[in-house]
């Protein structure tokens, strides 16, 4: 920590201390990119927060297609792959969530639709304007999943402009991806019409030498539709719905260890799962106020065969059949002025989980139909406002007090019960601008993450478990330097986190229930960089140093203290280089990689550091972009052996292909 300081300190000398050796060319100025983080639109270089922002162009450069695929190029974000498109589990900073208890602790958002579980935690690039990753807690304008950060993804809109383009991309191992768009006015000035769609198939990399073909092959088709309403100047409706259907084959995972991670011999295994969204937007803006409604309706079939003993006889086979909806509405006032701007909010939801899971097996007490259902509600009521003092400083803050109520009926493994989780949130920062170009600033917030149910806990322990809170407390400098060609952003952070959501051990047989008994400390540093070097040159760099461990947890198997968190990486980087000629040639390159991480609480499991190389080169033109593209291109093998230590999931390997687009 004290390099870090050190670092952050020179930092904040050198914004101080610039002067115009490179020329303020409008030119080479990099893009002002508006947010809306904190729900107002503002100036990334002006809030007081750790944010990345992908903007469309971002999305189609990096050759983006999932969450998955953006999380190395964000300091300290990390996306631990299930094995299956669609169930990840997040980690920011450090932190995160058993993925058991299906919960996450960083919040995602789809234009304002709340993804509340691990199981479709995944997100189709098609038409996104923006994707904004927060770090840190925000549950002080997000409340129970924002513990540690939020995604937050923003579509398109449809105008009176009329856009239209088709694409098709061709690669490794039989890999199709056809996808269309088109939007623009129906009646102009009132009335216009989105429409985007998707096809993405693709062979496996994992032979079944059982039925002589790959055993993970994927697939999923994907819809999107928007209609937007402005009757008046001061008046926008937009209503937004949109399908995503999984047709995939098994799991990419095996068995822990085996000789060949790469082959299997197995009956069966597939994922159908469906996740539809639907959300309705209303904004009205008379004179200074803005009054917001967001409606949104969220269903997922969670819907899949798994062979979990990884051989071609019926040693356990689960089949889960779980279905998700989740009905939340949130009413927004808010005004922004020259000196001040405020916000008030309320929102609420109601969520119900019925379903699970039947497993075949000879051995006895393993085969049986498991069913529960669950239900919850949510309340949340905040507050946030800023003010500028002079043309130095400015205070800003806010407040959130959640109330959730939660219920099971779990007739299976003879779980019944409500709960009920409350907790305010509050947050507050201080910016001081050296200039226009520099600012720094220091928070300090409150993150929570609600308690629960975990039916599988062993006979004689609770089945209920708590809620976890943490403080966070971050510095932080932000710099748009030598006319706007070099943006370079660094932050510090140390967070403090008690009644710790763990997975407690009871006795040999590995038996345990999900305890509030460990308490744990995160600390790291951020770097973010975007240099204009040319017309034609960009330079980008991002870089994250977490250390996250336990301070206090024992259980049956060991005392952890001091042992490093699961699924947090010592750090990750990603560097990358850009080139775009006026005459239509393009090429980039972006090296990315992650540092060793831990599988376990006894961290005996570890995951070794790897980087890994993506590519592409091509011509653009007008009307039409045909470029070559490779990601991992030395085809780094970076599996996560030891998972529970049972299982291994498999990392994907080299992917080559061409790809096309017409615009209309």
């Amino acid at each position: 920590m004290k390099t870090a300081h050190t670092l952050f300190s020179s930092l904040v000398a050198l914004s101080m201390l610039h002067t115009s050796a490179l020329a303020s060319d409008e030119a080479l100025s990099l893009e002002n990119v508006t947010i809306t983080a904190q729900k107002q639109k503002e100036n990334l270089q002006e809030v007081p927060l750790s944010v990345t922002v992908f903007q469309e162009s971002d999305l189609e450069d990096r050759n983006i297609r999932s969450l998955q695929e953006l999380a190395p190029y964000v300091p300290n974000f990390f996306l631990f792959d299930l094995g299956n498109m669609g169930a990840l589990s997040p980690t920011i900073r450090g932190l995160s969530t058993n993925v058991t208890l299906g919960s996450p602790t960083v919040g995602l958002y789809v234009d304002g639709v709340p993804y509340t579980s691990t199981i479709g935690y995944d997100v189709m690039m098609e038409e996104v304007e923006r994707i904004e990753v927060l770090r840190g807690p925000q549950g002080s304008l997000y409340g129970k999943n924002a513990e540690m950060g939020v995604v937050s993804v923003i579509t398109k809109q449809p105008n009176n402009e009329f856009r239209a383009k088709a694409g098709v991309t061709l690669g490794s191992d039989n890999l199709r991806e056809y996808t269309a768009s088109a939007s623009g006015p129906l009646v102009r000035d009132r009335l216009y019409l989105g429409i985007a769609g998707k096809h993405y198939e693709k062979d496996g990399f994992i032979d079944n030498t059982y039925t002589g073909e790959k055993y993970d092959d994927r697939e999923h088709n994907y819809g999107k539709i928007q209609l937007r309403y402005t009757p008046s100047e001061s008046l926008d409706i937009s209503l937004i719905s949109s399908r995503l259907k999984y047709d995939d084959k098994a799991l990419s995972m095996n068995a822990y260890p085996v000789l060949d991670k790469r082959k299997i011999s197995s009956d069966a295994g597939f994922n159908k799962s469906v996740v539809e969204t639907h959300a309705l937007h209303v904004k009205y803006a008379p004179n200074d106020y803005q009054i917001e409604s967001i409606t949104t309706y969220k269903k997922d079939r969670d819907y899949r065969l798994s062979d979990m003993d990884f051989t071609s006889s019926v040693g356990y086979h689960t089949l889960q059949d779980v279905t998700q909806r989740n009905l939340s509405e949130e009413l927004r006032l808010s005004t922004q002025k020259d000196h001040y701007n405020w916000l008030l909010g309320l929102y609420g939801d109601h969520g119900k989980s019925q379903g699970g899971y039947e497993a075949f097996s000879p051995w006895p007490g393993y085969a049986g139909v498991f069913r529960q259902s669950q239900k919850s509600r949510s309340l949340g009521i905040f507050a946030h406002a800023g003010y500028q003092f002079d043309s130095h400083w400015k205070l800003s803050g806010g407040v959130r007090y959640d109330r959730d109520k939660k219920s099971i009926d779990d007739p299976s493994y003879g779980v019944q019960g409500d709960e009920s989780f409350s907790e305010v949130s509050p947050k507050i920062a201080l910016e001081y601008r050296f200039s226009p170009e520099t600012s720094a600033y220091i928070s300090a917030t409150k993150g929570y993450h609600s308690g629960g149910f975990y039916v599988y806990s062993a006979p004689g322990y609770s089945n209920q478990y708590d809620k976890e809170t943490l403080w966070s407390y971050e510095a932080g400098v932000k710099n748009s330097l030598f006319g706007n060609r070099l943006m370079l952003n660094a932050s510090l952070y140390y967070m403090d986190i008690d009644d710790m959501q763990v997975l407690s051990v009871v006795n040999s047989y590995g038996q345990g229930y999900v305890s509030n008994a460990a308490k744990a400390t995160s600390k790291g540093a951020e770097l973010e960089l975007a240099f204009r070097a040319s017309e034609s040159v960009t330079l980008l760099a991002g870089a994250g140093y977490n250390r996250t461990t336990f301070g206090e947890f024992s259980d049956f198997a060991g005392d952890y203290k001091g042992n490093t968190n699961p699924f947090a990486p010592r750090y990750n980087y990603s560097l990358g280089a850009q080139y775009r000629s006026i005459e239509g040639f393009y090429a980039r390159v972006d090296w990315m990689g992650y540092g060793k991480m831990y599988l376990d609480n006894a961290n005996a499991y570890e995951k070794d550091a790897y980087g890994l190389m993506n590519a592409k080169v091509g011509y653009e033109a007008d009307s039409f972009d045909l470029y070559l593209y490779a990601k991992n291109l030395f085809d780094k093998n970076y599996d996560s052996e030891g998972y529970y230590g049972r299982y291994t999931y498999l990392s994907k390997p080299r992917e080559v292909g061409v790809q096309g687009v017409y615009r209309f």
